[in-house]
């Protein structure tokens, strides 16, 4: 590989992360403008002040059962790896015999 291959494989990575940063900019402004526009419609909505309270209470008990709900998913799906790493783990240390230490 040439001096200039290099250079060009290290130019190309960086131009990649760069362009991966104005994505990540770019998603975190949209976001931020959705939630903005959100909230203002909410506060501006020709409802009452409580009808808007109880509007705004619904979506915060559906967003925390739905945040509970991916962490309980989580945390099955994180159990259910690491017995199946511990048993194939098991299996390779059967397979190879590895002598493990003894008590005395």
């Amino acid at each position: 590989m040439s001096f200039n291959d290099v250079l060009d494989s290290i130019n190309k990575r960086r131009r990649t992360e760069e362009r991966n940063k104005t994505v990540v900019k770019f998603a975190l402004g949209m976001g931020l403008a959705a939630t903005i526009g959100l909230v203002k419609g909410i506060l501006y909505a020709p409802k009452s002040g409580k009808e808007t309270r109880e509007d705004l209470k619904k979506k915060a008990s559906e967003t925390v059962d739905t945040i509970r709900e991916k962490v309980r998913n989580g945390a099955r799906a994180l159990k259910i790896t690491k017995e199946k790493v511990a048993e194939e783990l098991h299996d390779v240390i059967k397979a190879e015999k590895v002598p493990t230490k003894k008590k005395k």
